[in-house]
């Protein structure tokens, strides 16, 4: 497509943003979770195979991979909660 008329395209100055205007950004992390007894994460452990075990037999069905897939990542995460404090 061929215009009529010549555009003049010149660059446009980006805004100056004031410095007072900015909230502060928090440096330090967010602190992990951690369980420190050894049944609490074995619970853990239990709970989030049994989430992720349950999510993956749901994927199985094609209707209900949309169900199955969170369900089996919320599972994996639990589960890493409860592995996080084991070496």
């Amino acid at each position: 497509m061929l215009t009529e008329e010549r555009l003049n395209v010149i660059p446009v100055k980006s805004p100056q943003v004031a410095e007072a205007h900015h909230t502060p950004v928090r440096r330090d992390a967010r602190p992990e979770v951690t369980v420190e007894h050894l049944l609490a994460r074995l619970i853990l452990v239990a709970v989030g195979f049994g989430i992720a075990l349950t999510g993956f037999m749901v994927m199985l069905s094609v209707l209900l991979v949309f169900i199955g897939l969170p369900l089996f990542f919320v599972g994996l995460a639990v589960m890493e909660v409860g592995l996080k404090g084991w070496q």
